[in-house]
This record gives C-alpha cells, sequence and structure tokens, in this order.
C-alpha cells in the first residue's frame, strides 16, 4: 500500500507541476495547485482505505436551524 501512495503521489504531483505550467494567469495556478492538494489527500486517504469525513455535516449543520424555524411556525 506504501508503494500505491508513493505512485499515485509522484503522479499527481508530476501532474500538477506540468499543468502549473501550462496556466498563464498566477491566480489561476494557485487555485489550481491547491485543489490538487486537496485530491492528493482526499486520495491517499481512499487509497489507505481510511473514510472520508462527510461533506453534508456542515452544510447540515447551516441549515437546520432554518429547518427547525420553519416547521415552528406551521
Amino acid at each position: 500500500m506504501i508503494l500505491q501512495l508513493i505512485v499515485f503521489v509522484l503522479i499527481a504531483v508530476g501532474w500538477t507541476l506540468y499543468q502549473i505550467q501550462q496556466i498563464k494567469q498566477p491566480g489561476s495556478a494557485v487555485l489550481f495547485a491547491s485543489l490538487m492538494v486537496i485530491c492528493v489527500i482526499a486520495g491517499c486517504l481512499w487509497i489507505a482505505h481510511i473514510p472520508l469525513p462527510s461533506t453534508t455535516t456542515p452544510l447540515r449543520a447551516f441549515f437546520e436551524p432554518f429547518g427547525r424555524m420553519i416547521v415552528r411556525h406551521h
């Protein structure tokens, strides 16, 4: 599994560096690199069979009070 992680990271970093050289705007390059860092971290966790945190938890925490307010009024 360690070999898989190393190969995945090396390929992702190589692809990222190649793509960043093709991007002309610095802001877009920074955005692309930061998104790729998130993807590499998530990919490494997935390869290592570590469960990823749910993306619905922050949304649920944000919208749940609104739902409760609506239900109370009716």
